[in-house]
């Protein structure tokens, strides 16, 4: 881990305990002047905010806005394949006029279950298309589309009186924008994983000299600026922990 990377990880764990102190609760600003001296880029930012989201920190300030869409990403071979079954096993649904709609929305947020069926009979040829906005290639193109599916289901028995088109797909993307941002979580948090224990290891051989190891995990703590529990935990993933 270079010098910039320690600076990173000592900085998201000092904003973590800043955090804790003050309720899981922070303002954007206060995230921000933690990394003050390691100018971050727009798309390093709204990481670090996801990231808190995930340690569930409340950020004030930093909404859904502040997530950084990466480019559209080209379907695959196996993914143009899976579109194609898609579309070809679903019934090509009758297009409602505006008046209908309107009644089908409202029979819906109701608990009509012939227009709530009538609705998901409409928009699940729709759903490839929102899909296609927000890949990334992050997250296999069949796994967003069933995920609207389950969205779509979902808006629909949620949805109140008053509420339309608009909302039920604004509420599908965000589901299919929600399984996003949970592979990015979890692909930051891996790198950070990789990048702790090959620091952990940086440093056995630094203290150790290429010797049989001859330290305390306490020791080790203090070197790194890491808790004991943390270094056990790396230990374990590098199969060095004797205990």
């Amino acid at each position: 881990m270079n010098q910039e990377q320690e600076k990173f990880q000592k900085s998201l764990r000092e904003l973590l305990a800043f955090a804790e102190k003050h309720g899981q609760k922070i303002t954007v600003q206060q995230a921000e002047d933690f990394f003050e001296e390691q100018n971050l880029t727009e798309e390093q930012k709204a990481m670090v905010f996801e990231y808190l989201a995930m340690e569930k920190i409340d950020v004030d300030g930093a909404g859904t806005g502040k997530r950084v869409r990466k480019e559209q990403a080209p379907l695959s071979g196996e993914e143009e394949h899976f579109l194609k079954r898609y579309l070809e096993e679903l019934p090509v649904p009758e297009e409602p006029g505006e008046e209908e709609k309107a009644a089908l929305f409202s029979g819906a947020a109701k608990g009509d279950a012939l227009a709530k069926s009538r609705l998901v009979e409409y928009y699940m040829p729709k759903l490839p298309s929102l899909a296609r906005s927000v890949h990334d290639g992050s997250v296999f193109f069949g796994d967003l589309v069933q995920e609207g599916n389950v969205s779509l289901l979902l808006a629909l028995d949620q949805l109140r009186e008053g509420e339309g088109e608009d909302d039920l797909l604004k509420a599908v993307r965000d589901g299919m924008e929600g399984i996003l941002e949970e592979q990015h979580f979890r692909k930051h948090q891996d790198e950070a994983v990789v990048q702790r224990v090959n620091r952990l290891k940086d440093a056995i051989e630094e203290l150790s000299d290429g010797d049989k190891m001859d330290f305390s995990v306490a020791e080790l703590s203090a070197y790194l600026d890491l808790s004991v529990e943390e270094i056990e935990d790396i230990l374990r993933l590098t199969g060095d922990d004797k205990s």
